[in-house]
């Protein structure tokens, strides 16, 4: 490798909407809101390669619905939060491939992880961030996403799978047999981890 029982939901005393983790159900979550976006793409393709695994991977589109973060909304959370919320608590595990955007955290994808502090949706859930770009560069946002993590007390793990171009088709999908074999191995790790947690 290149890189270093689904239950209902219910409501706690405060309105969070709390479900339970499916097994080998993965939150795949982009950094980028461009459509055309590679780390989008690198998702696709892991959501792919999972099935042969037997994972579901779920990729979510929440990040660009959110509203702004807000401190006085957590008494009263808008739905599109709480969608997000739970889809964060349900999943066993979660997948993201975020750009780095001004030596950081793109502001949209800050935003999102913002909205899951006061619920602790993420509270010590396996992560596994992957780093497409090429080689020494992503190093900043990595770093900031790190601080994040700390303070949500999560299980992170790093891969860095640089994408060449050559790796994409002419539809701007990932269809490098090898990179995606690299993904298989990726989503599986992270499997791993969310089953061993969840004993």
């Amino acid at each position: 490798m290149r890189g270093t029982r689904l239950g209902p939901a219910h409501a706690t005393r405060d309105g969070t909407i709390m479900t339970p983790r499916v097994p080998h159900t993965i939150l795949a979550l982009s950094g980028s809101l461009k459509h055309s976006s590679v780390n989008s793409a690198v998702l696709r393709a892991a959501a792919a390669a999972g099935v042969r695994n037997g994972t579901f991977v779920a990729i979510g589109d929440s990040v660009r619905k959110l509203p702004h973060f807000d401190p006085d909304l957590e008494a009263a959370p808008p739905e599109p939060v709480l969608r997000f919320r739970a889809a964060c608590e349900r999943a066993a595990g979660v997948l993201l491939s975020v750009p780095e955007y001004a030596f950081g955290i793109p502001g949209s994808f800050k935003n999102a992880l913002d909205w899951t502090v006061g619920s602790g949706s993420l509270y010590r859930k396996p992560v596994t961030l992957i780093n497409v770009a090429p080689p020494g560069r992503g190093q900043h946002v990595r770093a900031a996403l790190e601080l994040v993590f700390r303070a949500l007390d999560a299980d992170v793990a790093y891969y860095a799978l640089p994408l060449a171009p050559s790796d994409r088709d002419a539809r701007g999908e990932v269809s490098d047999p090898r990179f995606i074999a690299e993904l298989r191995a990726v989503v599986g790790e992270l499997v791993d981890r969310a089953t061993r947690q969840a004993r």
